[in-house]
Protein backbone atom coordinates (compact mmCIF):
# COMPACT_ATOMS: atom_id res chain seq x y z
CA UNK A 1 0.00 0.00 0.00
CA UNK A 2 2.55 2.24 0.83
CA UNK A 3 4.80 1.21 -2.40
CA UNK A 4 1.81 2.42 -4.71
CA UNK A 5 1.00 5.51 -3.15
CA UNK A 6 4.88 6.39 -3.74
CA UNK A 7 4.85 5.45 -7.15
CA UNK A 8 1.52 7.37 -7.21
CA UNK A 9 2.91 10.39 -5.90
CA UNK A 10 5.95 9.82 -8.18
CA UNK A 11 3.78 9.57 -11.24
CA UNK A 12 2.13 12.86 -10.62
CA UNK A 13 5.62 14.80 -10.04
CA UNK A 14 6.82 13.44 -13.25
CA UNK A 15 3.70 14.56 -14.48
CA UNK A 16 3.71 18.54 -13.17
CA UNK A 17 7.63 18.03 -14.17
CA UNK A 18 6.31 17.09 -18.24
CA UNK A 19 3.87 20.08 -18.17
CA UNK A 20 6.19 23.09 -17.75
CA UNK A 21 8.28 21.25 -21.01
CA UNK A 22 5.06 20.58 -22.86
CA UNK A 23 5.44 24.00 -24.81
CA UNK A 24 9.06 23.12 -25.75
CA UNK A 25 9.51 22.92 -29.80
CA UNK A 26 10.97 19.89 -30.59
CA UNK A 27 12.88 20.39 -34.05
CA UNK A 28 13.52 17.05 -34.96
CA UNK A 29 11.81 15.66 -38.35
CA UNK A 30 8.56 14.18 -36.46
CA UNK A 31 8.38 11.05 -38.80
CA UNK A 32 11.80 10.02 -37.82
CA UNK A 33 11.79 10.39 -33.41
CA UNK A 34 12.96 7.01 -31.84
CA UNK A 35 12.64 8.54 -28.32
CA UNK A 36 9.92 11.15 -27.55
CA UNK A 37 10.98 14.16 -26.15
CA UNK A 38 9.15 13.87 -23.11
CA UNK A 39 10.70 10.46 -22.11
CA UNK A 40 14.25 11.85 -22.91
CA UNK A 41 13.28 14.71 -20.47
CA UNK A 42 12.26 12.41 -18.12
CA UNK A 43 15.04 10.22 -18.24
CA UNK A 44 17.63 12.71 -17.87
CA UNK A 45 15.89 14.37 -14.74
CA UNK A 46 15.38 11.22 -12.77
CA UNK A 47 19.37 10.36 -14.02
CA UNK A 48 20.83 13.75 -12.63
CA UNK A 49 18.69 13.49 -9.60
CA UNK A 50 20.39 9.77 -9.14
CA UNK A 51 23.33 11.66 -9.25
CA UNK A 52 24.07 11.17 -13.30
CA UNK A 53 26.48 14.62 -14.34
CA UNK A 54 27.12 13.46 -18.46
CA UNK A 55 25.03 11.85 -21.20
CA UNK A 56 27.14 8.66 -20.35
CA UNK A 57 25.82 8.61 -16.55
CA UNK A 58 22.25 9.31 -18.20
CA UNK A 59 22.35 6.36 -20.62
CA UNK A 60 24.00 4.23 -18.31
CA UNK A 61 20.91 4.86 -16.20
CA UNK A 62 18.40 4.46 -18.43
CA UNK A 63 19.86 1.08 -19.56
CA UNK A 64 20.23 0.15 -15.54
CA UNK A 65 16.73 1.40 -15.14
CA UNK A 66 14.37 0.89 -17.81
CA UNK A 67 11.84 -1.46 -15.59
CA UNK A 68 11.65 2.09 -13.29
CA UNK A 69 11.49 4.44 -16.43
CA UNK A 70 8.27 2.30 -17.94
CA UNK A 71 6.61 3.00 -14.47
CA UNK A 72 5.97 6.66 -15.92
CA UNK A 73 5.96 6.73 -20.05
CA UNK A 74 6.09 3.52 -22.13
CA UNK A 75 9.78 4.10 -23.40
CA UNK A 76 9.14 1.66 -26.16
CA UNK A 77 12.22 1.69 -27.92
CA UNK A 78 14.08 1.62 -24.58
CA UNK A 79 16.53 4.73 -23.70
CA UNK A 80 18.87 6.59 -26.31
CA UNK A 81 22.71 6.14 -26.39
CA UNK A 82 25.02 9.18 -24.97
CA UNK A 83 25.90 10.35 -28.29
CA UNK A 84 21.83 9.97 -29.41
CA UNK A 85 21.27 12.34 -26.10
CA UNK A 86 23.95 15.22 -27.00
CA UNK A 87 22.27 15.16 -30.97
CA UNK A 88 18.82 15.86 -29.15
CA UNK A 89 20.25 18.47 -26.66
CA UNK A 90 21.76 20.13 -29.42
CA UNK A 91 19.34 20.67 -31.74
CA UNK A 92 16.62 22.48 -28.60
CA UNK A 93 15.77 25.60 -28.31
CA UNK A 94 18.45 26.48 -25.72
CA UNK A 95 16.57 29.46 -24.58
CA UNK A 96 13.22 27.61 -24.70
CA UNK A 97 14.17 24.89 -22.52
CA UNK A 98 15.87 27.07 -19.64
CA UNK A 99 12.64 29.24 -19.82
CA UNK A 100 10.30 25.89 -18.86
CA UNK A 101 13.43 25.16 -16.46
CA UNK A 102 13.36 27.99 -14.82
CA UNK A 103 9.47 27.87 -14.26
CA UNK A 104 9.72 24.48 -12.96
CA UNK A 105 11.75 25.25 -10.53
CA UNK A 106 10.53 28.31 -9.42
CA UNK A 107 7.27 26.82 -8.92
CA UNK A 108 8.96 23.60 -7.41
CA UNK A 109 11.09 26.33 -4.48
CA UNK A 110 7.89 28.69 -4.54
CA UNK A 111 9.79 31.29 -5.93
CA UNK A 112 9.94 34.31 -5.75
CA UNK A 113 13.14 33.52 -3.46
CA UNK A 114 14.03 35.59 -0.80
CA UNK A 115 17.66 36.55 -2.00
CA UNK A 116 18.77 36.28 -5.58
CA UNK A 117 22.32 36.50 -6.33
CA UNK A 118 23.59 37.24 -9.98
CA UNK A 119 26.99 36.41 -10.40
CA UNK A 120 29.39 35.97 -13.35
CA UNK A 121 31.93 32.97 -14.23
CA UNK A 122 34.25 31.79 -16.54
CA UNK A 123 34.09 27.82 -17.54
CA UNK A 124 37.25 26.55 -17.08
CA UNK A 125 39.28 25.20 -20.45
CA UNK A 126 36.46 26.09 -22.66
CA UNK A 127 38.79 28.28 -24.61
CA UNK A 128 41.31 27.04 -27.56
CA UNK A 129 44.51 29.12 -27.92
CA UNK A 130 44.99 27.87 -31.24
CA UNK A 131 41.23 28.30 -32.64
CA UNK A 132 41.14 31.96 -30.91
CA UNK A 133 37.60 30.28 -29.29
CA UNK A 134 37.23 32.66 -26.43
CA UNK A 135 36.37 31.23 -23.04
CA UNK A 136 32.52 30.89 -22.45
CA UNK A 137 31.32 33.03 -19.80
CA UNK A 138 27.77 32.44 -17.96
CA UNK A 139 25.81 34.64 -15.67
CA UNK A 140 23.90 32.78 -13.08
CA UNK A 141 21.10 33.37 -10.75
CA UNK A 142 21.12 31.64 -7.33
CA UNK A 143 18.29 31.97 -4.91
CA UNK A 144 20.38 31.95 -1.65
CA UNK A 145 17.83 30.25 1.02
CA UNK A 146 16.56 27.79 -0.90
CA UNK A 147 20.89 27.02 -2.14
CA UNK A 148 19.63 26.34 -6.29
CA UNK A 149 20.58 28.21 -9.26
CA UNK A 150 17.29 29.39 -10.92
CA UNK A 151 18.75 30.02 -14.43
CA UNK A 152 21.98 30.61 -16.62
CA UNK A 153 22.30 32.65 -19.65
CA UNK A 154 25.90 32.81 -21.63
CA UNK A 155 27.32 36.43 -21.98
CA UNK A 156 27.41 36.64 -25.97
CA UNK A 157 30.98 36.96 -27.56
CA UNK A 158 32.21 40.72 -27.12
CA UNK A 159 29.90 41.20 -24.62
CA UNK A 160 29.57 41.43 -20.89
CA UNK A 161 27.74 40.70 -18.34
CA UNK A 162 25.40 43.94 -17.81
CA UNK A 163 24.27 42.98 -21.56
CA UNK A 164 23.46 39.09 -20.33
CA UNK A 165 21.58 40.11 -16.37
CA UNK A 166 18.58 41.83 -17.95
CA UNK A 167 17.91 38.96 -20.13
CA UNK A 168 18.06 36.50 -17.22
CA UNK A 169 16.05 38.53 -15.15
CA UNK A 170 13.70 38.67 -17.55
CA UNK A 171 13.35 34.31 -17.54
CA UNK A 172 12.63 34.91 -14.12
CA UNK A 173 9.63 35.81 -11.88
CA UNK A 174 11.30 37.90 -8.97
CA UNK A 175 8.66 40.06 -7.41
CA UNK A 176 9.23 40.23 -4.33
CA UNK A 177 12.88 39.63 -4.29
CA UNK A 178 16.03 41.47 -3.40
CA UNK A 179 18.23 41.18 -6.47
CA UNK A 180 22.15 41.48 -5.89
CA UNK A 181 24.79 41.68 -8.23
CA UNK A 182 28.78 40.94 -7.29
CA UNK A 183 31.08 43.80 -6.96
CA UNK A 184 33.06 43.13 -10.66
CA UNK A 185 29.67 43.38 -12.65
CA UNK A 186 29.02 46.61 -10.52
CA UNK A 187 32.44 48.10 -11.24
CA UNK A 188 32.05 47.12 -15.36
CA UNK A 189 28.82 48.94 -15.41
CA UNK A 190 30.78 51.96 -13.65
CA UNK A 191 33.71 52.14 -16.53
Amino acid sequence: MENAAADSGALNESIVFLGYFKDLPDPRQQGKVLYPLSEVLLLCLLAVLAGGETFADIARFGEKKLSLLRRFLPFCDGTPAHDHLGDIFAVLDAEAFQRCFVSWVAALTGAPADVIAINGKTSRRSYQKKGAKAPIHMVSAFAARQRLVLGQVKVADKSNEIIAIPALLDMMAIEGAIVTIDATVSACRLR
